[in-house]
């Protein structure tokens, strides 16, 4: 039970395990452990996620993973989460949507670990395309009106 890092050759890709249900104690333990990988890459991290034979997780512990990826969105490049159940995909698809994280993640069967790390090692780095303001207030339809504040 717990969270295990998985070995693997590449210093930009981090891999670990989560098994059973997840602690907030589980998570501050390992927390420095994913701190370090960030600053020992020498790019920016890829992350693997295995959560196979993870059970759940309380709030609490799932809050403190939110606030690491919060904090190092500008660290990590992509990630892959594998696992066996459908709620992994659906949080998979909700962390890759989330406006925290922008980096990549796509969902691996278990059986298809092996495509999760290659597909880390491998894929060229994603373009990402900034959002931008199209809509000026000084042209066009607001010219009178002025833009609303979320254009």
């Amino acid at each position: 039970m717990g969270i295990k890092k998985l070995q693997h050759e590449h210093t930009s890709v981090f891999g670990f395990e989560i098994t059973g249900k997840l602690t907030t104690k589980e998570i501050e333990e390992f927390l420095p452990e994913l701190e370090k990988a960030v600053a020992e890459s020498k790019k920016k991290l890829r992350l693997l996620v295995d959560v196979t034979r993870m059970e759940g997780a309380n709030i609490r512990s799932e809050w403190e993973i939110f606030e690491f990826l919060k904090k190092h969105i500008k660290d990590i490049q992509m990630i892959a989460v594998v696992g066996a159940h459908s709620w992994t995909k659906v949080m998979s698809e909700i962390l890759a949507e989330s406006v925290f994280v922008e980096a990549p993640t796509l969902y691996f069967k278990p059986d298809e670990i092996e495509h999760a790390w290659k597909f880390l090692t491998t894929a060229p780095p994603p373009k990402h395309v900034k959002v931008q303001r199209y809509v000026h207030s000084d042209k066009g339809l607001f010219t009178k009106y002025g833009s609303p504040d979320y254009i």
